[in-house]
């Protein structure tokens, strides 16, 4: 018998090492539970098996493979509404493009405060804390 996959809440879709780690540790910080890949199949899977992914964030330019673009459209077609914030170094990505409702577009760099600012215009807020008995 297999067991389910932990539930997380963001799967961070990026190729750069340091990057993938400085988002993972902000979006940690904000109280949401993290899974990062490094391409787009692992994101994929990710997705495919989780028990509640609730936001992609993923980078554009993801090297050798399907680019953000066509992972976040994979994604989407596994989960309608699956909101998607796409990340870029080349602000020119953005250009002639348009994104659905459930879609935000950040050029990096980018604050801290512009990530979450997007997170929560997504609805994506992070989960309440559980009580323990006796609180």
């Amino acid at each position: 018998m297999t067991l389910p996959e932990p539930a997380f809440d963001v799967v961070v879709l990026e190729d750069d090492d340091l990057v993938r780690d400085v988002l993972t540790d902000i979006i940690e910080a904000e109280g949401f539970a993290v899974r990062a890949a490094t391409n787009a199949g692992d994101a994929l899977a990710q997705i495919a098996f989780s028990a509640g992914c609730t936001l992609l964030l993923t980078d554009i330019d993801l090297g050798p493979g399907l680019d953000g673009f066509a992972a976040a459209r994979a994604a989407q077609e596994q989960h309608p509404g699956l909101p998607v914030i796409y990340l870029t170094g080349r602000p020119s990505h953005g250009n002639n493009r348009e994104f659905g409702p459930r879609e935000r577009f950040l050029r990096k760099p980018f604050r801290t405060r512009e990530l979450v600012d997007a997170m929560r215009s997504l609805g994506v807020n992070p989960p309440t804390p559980t009580a323990l008995p006796g609180d």
